[in-house]
């Protein structure tokens, strides 16, 4: 277990953790002389444990109490889960006393133990009056479970009580979660002569064993817009100040880490992670609990574990938000975040210097437009009052498909989690990469059967789409392979067909009529004699037939996949077609791409008929324009 101190500049923080450990925690030369902490500092308590019937380490983080630095004292208090406010007895509450305090209470310490310090300095009646006001102060700040303690580091009175209920603190404390990663908060780095570079933090959650391989994400490469991890090696490990051959959540760690990093790479507030994100992550949605008054687009500091940046938050439902309320938000970083859902963050005023509240981030990934629709509002709403990460990936799952994978990044869970829920919940199933609920699988297929119908009433001259097309029209934004999973258990229903590579409704066909029969053997022979665009009207003549009843053949015709419309009123054989697709398809694996100059040598046909020819190719899904060449978008059409 790890607790951070907290409390004004000179009330005794550095002392008392001393007093407990033995250890000076101000380790840097300029503190040591100045007597004032700078940075964070560490000490470990070692105590036997209850549960275990082993001896094991308590860690402490001492953070500065002066306000210039701050920023450092967030990211000791940050990682953390328990706090000890230590207000000396002779001052009382003073200005960062208050403000650190504010921060405990928005950081939502699991506990918060307050100490009295410089006892030998007080009377009896001094400490009871001050114990009076703070415990007065401590319900007003909604500490209901707070327990106070009377010390002094140089007679050591009171010692002892406080190490006893440190030591019950710790006992009671309950085990990781072993279904999340390892994730840890770098805040130091250094060498060390014949073991390389260290990197030392606190170990947020999951486990890491020697010669266990991390990802190092590193800020400053999310600022340039890279996201591609640097994989680590763990050398040695040190676990609460001892040398182990694991760590696990709670701890304060060092690594010895191996890998191509330097030293000069690494920044306070880069992670080590078993699961890399491969999304840089510069907007989030959050339910945002004010300390002050926050007005909608303000611009604010946001600190989170042993980072922060800047941004701006733009309120979803009001234009500003009062003091104790809670409201959802929107944050636009201005530099990237490594977050996880349900992170906690600080929000402050950079201005005014004042902290503005708390946020939990409930989604990473929130849609560009429509954020303040009335069904994203209750989304999220829903969204914000989950805790469990069993009940918030069902809640995910039951309003839209998810990438498993996503999922893992976006929670920093382990691959059985969502194994079990596969497991245990027979609604859900998996497509490759993603899982959906039967229900979605359900409105899917209907959505396709109904766009199809939709397109055989207004496009009565094809028989049908091919798939690439069928997706963008009816599947747009939705994971392909749950696309091609339907589309597929549809085929197997008989509820669609597949006719030469067009999809259609099962029971969208045609039949010709025998006279229908002989006009289609003279068109066919022509078509062969001859394979290129035909007019209708040179058709007709070339066979003496009505022009207008060769017209409405060639609806049906088409509809068959005997023939297609290139245009209107010119058509085309079904083999002539899949003869130039077959050209084209050779051409791009060669020369990656098609230009109108190269098709017309292919074709042998004009310049205003092979463009024709070719934007019916883009038209149908075959290829698709890109300035004044053309890609293959579809290649399983016209085989």
């Amino acid at each position: 277990m790890i607790i951070a101190t907290a409390g004004h500049v000179d009330h005794g923080k550095t002392k008392l953790l001393h007093a407990l450990t033995g250890i000076n925690a101000d380790r840097l030369p300029e503190e040591q002389q100045r007597g004032l902490t700078i940075d964070l500092g560490y000490a470990f308590m070692a105590y036997q444990s209850i549960t275990s019937n082993q001896q094991q380490t308590l860690g402490f983080i001492d953070v500065p109490g002066h306000e210039k630095f701050l920023s450092n004292m967030l990211a000791g208090v940050g990682t953390a889960h328990h706090a000890m406010l230590i207000v000396a007895g002779d001052e009382g509450m003073m200005p960062q006393s208050h403000e650190h305090l504010t921060i405990l209470r928005l950081l939502a310490m699991d506990s918060l133990t307050v100490v009295i310090t410089k006892s030998d300095l007080t009377t009896t009646e001094q400490q009871q009056q001050l114990e009076t006001k703070i415990s007065q102060l401590l319900l007003q700040y909604g500490f209901t479970h707070s327990t106070i303690f009377h010390c002094s580091a140089i007679t050591h009175q009171g010692i002892d009580e406080l190490k006893q209920h440190l030591i019950e603190l710790a006992n009671s404390e309950q085990h990781h979660d072993d279904r999340l990663n390892f994730k840890l908060a770098i805040d130091r780095a250094f060498h060390v002569k014949g073991s390389g570079l260290v990197v030392t933090g606190t170990a947020i959650n999951g486990q890491i064993n020697v010669g266990d391989s991390l990802c190092l994400v590193s800020h400053s490469n999310l600022k340039k817009g890279h996201c591609q991890p640097q994989v680590v090696r763990i050398k040695t490990i040190h676990a609460q100040g001892k040398s182990a051959e694991c760590a696990t959540a709670n701890q304060r760690v060092a690594l010895n880490i191996s890998g191509d990093i330097d030293k000069a790479s690494l920044t306070r507030g880069d992670w080590l992670l078993q699961t890399a994100p491969t999304t840089i992550i510069k907007r989030i949605t959050v339910k945002l609990t004010a300390n002050q008054l926050i007005k909608h687009w303000q611009n604010v500091q946001v600190f989170h574990a042993a980072t922060h940046t800047t941004g701006r938050i733009a309120l979803l439902e009001d234009q500003q938000l009062i003091a104790t309320g809670s409201a959802l938000a929107e944050i636009s970083l201005d530099t990237p975040l490594c977050l996880t859902e349900q992170d906690r963050l600080l929000v402050r005023d950079p201005a005014q210097k004042v902290n503005l509240g708390s946020a939990i981030v409930i989604d990473l990934l929130p849609p560009n437009r429509g954020k303040r629709k009335p069904q994203r509002l209750e989304y999220l709403h829903q969204r914000a009052h989950l805790n469990t990460l069993n009940e918030i990936i069902q809640f995910k799952l039951q309003h839209a498909p998810q990438s498993r994978q996503q999922l893992i990044e976006q929670h920093q869970c382990n691959t059985a989690v969502i194994s079990q829920l596969l497991a245990a919940n027979e609604a859900i199933n998996q497509y490759g990469d993603f899982l959906c609920y039967n229900s979605y699988q359900q409105a899917l297929q209907q959505q396709i059967i109904t766009t199809l119908e939709h397109y055989h009433q207004q496009a009565q001259d094809n028989l049908g789409v091919g798939k690439e097309r069928l997706y963008r029209m009816a599947a747009l934004n939705q994971p392909a392979e749950i696309f091609n999973a339907v589309i597929n258990q549809l085929l197997n229903q008989q509820r669609l067909a597949n006719t030469r590579g067009w999809l259609h409704l099962a029971e969208h066909t045609l039949q010709l009529t025998p006279t229908e029969q002989q006009y289609w053997q003279q068109i066919e022979q022509l078509m062969v004699t001859n394979p290129q665009p035909w007019w209708i009207r040179d058709l007709a003549a070339e066979i003496s037939a009505d022009e207008n009843d060769i017209r409405k053949l060639s609806y049906k015709l088409a509809q068959l996949s005997y023939v297609a419309a290139i245009v209107k009123d010119r058509y085309v054989s079904h083999d002539y077609l899949v003869q130039m697709a077959t050209q084209v398809r050779q051409h791009i694996a060669q020369e990656q791409k098609l230009e109108t100059a190269e098709f017309r040598n292919i074709s042998q046909l004009g310049r205003k008929v092979a463009i024709q020819l070719l934007e019916y190719f883009d038209k149908i899904g075959f290829t698709k324009r890109k300035f004044n060449y053309r890609e293959l978008k579809d290649q399983d059409l016209l085989q």
